[in-house]
C-alpha cells in the first residue's frame, strides 16, 4: 500500500492541460543544438544537478519489480514533478532527452524486465548511456510502465545522432539513420509528422506553410520549414535561431521553459514564461563542482532565479524541508485545478522525500 501511495505522488491526471510542446534539432556539421519547449498551464520546475556514483531504484507499483542502477553520469534535467523524474536534460556526455506527450502510446506487456515509470527511463539513460546506440542497448534491460500521460522521447549525442523512440501497438518502434527524415517532433507519432510535412511546399507538395500554427501538424511543418531555411541565413546564430523557431511555435501563455541545449559546446541555454532574460549553464563546469556526498542535492528554482548573477552560481543545496514544501505545493495546484485528482496526506509526501534523501553513493 505504501509502494501504491509512493507512486501517486509522481502521477499526473492533467490530460486536459495537455498543449503542444516542441522537440527539434539543428545540425550543420559546425554546431549541433537540441531546441525544446515545454507547454503546460503550470510552470514550475527545479533545474537539478544530477551526480554520478549514485544508485537509484524505479518507483513502480508491485507486483513489478523495480530497475535497479547507479548513476554513471552526471547530468543537468529539468523537473517539475521531482528528482528522478525529468521532462528532459543533457548529462556530461552531450546525451540531450525530452520528452512530449503522445496520447497514441501503447506500451508492451509487462515481461519479465526490471520496469521504469516513463519519466524514469529520462533519467535512467541520462544516467547509463552516452550516445545514441547506448540508449537502445540500456532500453532493452528496462520496460516502461506509465503511471501518468503516454510520451515518446526525442534523442540526440554528441554526434549528432537523432532517435525517436515511440511505444505503438505495444511495440518501441524508433526512428534513426535513414529513416529519421525531419529533426522535429511534436505532439504526434513520427510518421504522422512525416506524412503531413510531404503536402507542403519545400517536402514534396503544394499546400503554403501556414504563417502561424494552430495544433501539433502546423508546428512539425513551420518548425521543419524554419530549420530548412536557417542555411539561408547571415551571420547564423544556432542558439538565437532556435529560440525564434521556439518562439514562433510555442505559446504566449502556456510555454513554460523554452531551452536549447548547445550539445557540442555542452552548454544549456533557457528562459521562462515569466523571465525573458536567456541563461546559460555550462554543464560540465557545474557537475565537477558538487560536492559527491551522498544526500547533498543541488537545485534551482526555475521561476526564481536572478537574471543578473551567473546561473551557475545560483544552485542552491536542496534540504527535506524545502523539497516537501515543493511537493506539498505542487499537489496542492493539482488538486485545485485538476478535477479528481486525490488528496496527499503529508506523511505520504515525507515519503518520497525520505527516499531521495537516503539514496547512496557506490
Amino acid at each position: 500500500m505504501k509502494k501504491f501511495l509512493l507512486i501517486c505522488l509522481l502521477s499526473i491526471f492533467a490530460m486536459e492541460f495537455v498543449n503542444a510542446c516542441t522537440t527539434f534539432v539543428i545540425d550543420d556539421s559546425v554546431d549541433l543544438v537540441y531546441g525544446r519547449n515545454y507547454d503546460f498551464n503550470l510552470g514550475s520546475g527545479l533545474i537539478v544537478i544530477n551526480k554520478s556514483g549514485l544508485e537509484k531504484q524505479a518507483f513502480v507499483a508491485p507486483p513489478n519489480e523495480p530497475a535497479n542502477w547507479t548513476s554513471k553520469y552526471g547530468s543537468i534535467t529539468f523537473n517539475q514533478i521531482g528528482i528522478d523524474a525529468p521532462m528532459g536534460g543533457m548529462n556530461e556526455k552531450g546525451l540531450t532527452i525530452a520528452q512530449m506527450a503522445l496520447f497514441e502510446s501503447k506500451y508492451p506487456n509487462i515481461n519479465n524486465k526490471k520496469i521504469v515509470n516513463q519519466l524514469e527511463w529520462i533519467q535512467y539513460q541520462l544516467d547509463n548511456s552516452a550516445l545514441l546506440s547506448d540508449v537502445i542497448e540500456n532500453n532493452n534491460k528496462i520496460q516502461i510502465v506509465p503511471i501518468s500521460i503516454p510520451v515518446h522521447y526525442m534523442v540526440c549525442d554528441s554526434l549528432g545522432n537523432i532517435g525517436v523512440f515511440e511505444f505503438l501497438n505495444g511495440e518501441l518502434i524508433i526512428h534513426q539513420g535513414d529513416d529519421l527524415t525531419i529533426p522535429v517532433c511534436s505532439n504526434i507519432t513520427y510518421d504522422d509528422s512525416k506524412k503531413i510535412l510531404g503536402e507542403y511546399e519545400g517536402f514534396g507538395g503544394h499546400k503554403v506553410i501556414p504563417k502561424i500554427w494552430d495544433n501539433a501538424s502546423d508546428i512539425v511543418i513551420i518548425a521543419n520549414s524554419m530549420i530548412n531555411n536557417y542555411i539561408n541565413v547571415t551571420d547564423r546564430n544556432p542558439i538565437d535561431y532556435s529560440f525564434k523557431i521556439l518562439e514562433t511555435v510555442g505559446s504566449r501563455t502556456r510555454t513554460q521553459w523554452s531551452i536549447v541545449f548547445d550539445i557540442k559546446n555542452k552548454a544549456i541555454n533557457f528562459k521562462t514564461l515569466n523571465n525573458k532574460n536567456v541563461q546559460t549553464i555550462k554543464v560540465n563546469d557545474l557537475i565537477s563542482s558538487q560536492d559527491n556526498s551522498e544526500n547533498n542535492i543541488n537545485i534551482l528554482d526555475i521561476q526564481i532565479y536572478d537574471s543578473n548573477t551567473p546561473v551557475n552560481e545560483q544552485f542552491q543545496n536542496l534540504t527535506k524541508e524545502s523539497y516537501f514544501k515543493y511537493k506539498r505545493d505542487l499537489f496542492t495546484w493539482y488538486k485545485t485545478n485538476i478535477e479528481g485528482f486525490p488528496d496527499f496526506p503529508d506523511e505520504i509526501i515525507n515519503m518520497e522525500v525520505e527516499y531521495i534523501f537516503n539514496r547512496k553513493c557506490k
